[in-house]
């Protein structure tokens, strides 16, 4: 196990509600918040009005300080949305597994987006001047029916070597992804035509079936005249009578005038 997939461990170890969601079975690859650059404008923001309140409270005079010394109302408001922002920002995660991708966001309502690994079939990467001045990429992932929370990923830290490690992940062949049209569920395929075991293709058919029965030639003995039956003899005095066998034509006995043979069945 590498440092950093040690660091990413000990990360959703250190957090309760990441435990939540990452199976036993998984690999963490990567496990971060946003980049502290997320709170750049609520800090500004905050700052100057702070400096604009101050500076108006110090330009009146004293007798009606105290009126405006209601703006300071205002300021706490303000920094009350930094604070708000500030918690949001330490609840927002973003974890990769070797099986899906995670975003959890939502301070008061608790919301995990997720898309499958198999499913990413790109994934765009960019750097503003003031990402690659303090260190912050952004991630666009591209999927048939995509989650819209997971389409954009801003604010991103150590963008360069997260991009390498999702990279290595989503793509490498052999890799846990898949195509859409993979069906887990098969049992094992048919071997291709030719190989050893296919099934025997007979010309003239347009699919293989397998090889059919071979029987081995049966000796039939020569045939021989039946047994001319009791009945068929002819009586005394006719003509002799040949027998043949079945299916064949038969010479009928004839008188001599002199006596009449048995009728002949």
């Amino acid at each position: 196990m590498t440092t950093d997939e040690r660091r990413q461990r000990e990360a959703v170890r250190a957090h309760a509600h990441l435990r939540r969601y990452v199976l036993p079975n998984e690999r963490v690859i990567v496990a971060t918040r946003h980049h502290w650059a997320l709170l750049l404008e609520p800090i500004a923001t905050t700052a100057a009005a702070f400096l604009l309140i101050g500076t108006i409270v110090m330009s009146t005079p004293v007798d009606v300080r105290s009126t405006v010394g209601w703006l300071w109302v205002a300021w706490f408001v303000v920094a009350g949305r930094l604070a708000w922002k500030w918690l949001e920002w330490r609840y927002e995660w973003f974890v990769a597994t070797d099986k899906r991708l995670l975003l959890l966001y939502g301070l008061v309502v608790h919301k995990v987006a997720m898309m499958p690994m198999k499913k990413v079939t790109d994934m765009g990467y960019s750097r503003s001047p003031t990402g690659q001045v303090l260190g912050y990429g952004r991630f666009d992932m591209e999927s048939a029916g995509q989650d819209q929370a997971l389409r954009t990923i801003k604010y991103v830290p150590r963008p360069d070597s997260t991009y390498r490690t999702l990279c290595d992940t989503l793509f490498t062949p052999g890799g846990p992804r898949l195509d859409d049209d993979d069906d887990l569920g098969a049992g094992p395929t048919r071997p291709p035509d030719g190989a050893p075991g296919a099934p025997t293709v007979v010309p003239g058919r347009e699919t293989s079936e397998g090889p059919r029965p071979t029987t081995q030639p049966i000796a039939v003995p020569p045939s021989s005249p039946a047994p001319r039956p009791p009945e068929a003899q002819p009586s005394a005095g006719a003509h002799p009578v040949s027998w043949k066998p079945t299916g064949a034509s038969y010479d009928h006995p004839r008188s001599d005038g002199a006596t009449v043979p048995d009728p002949f069945l």
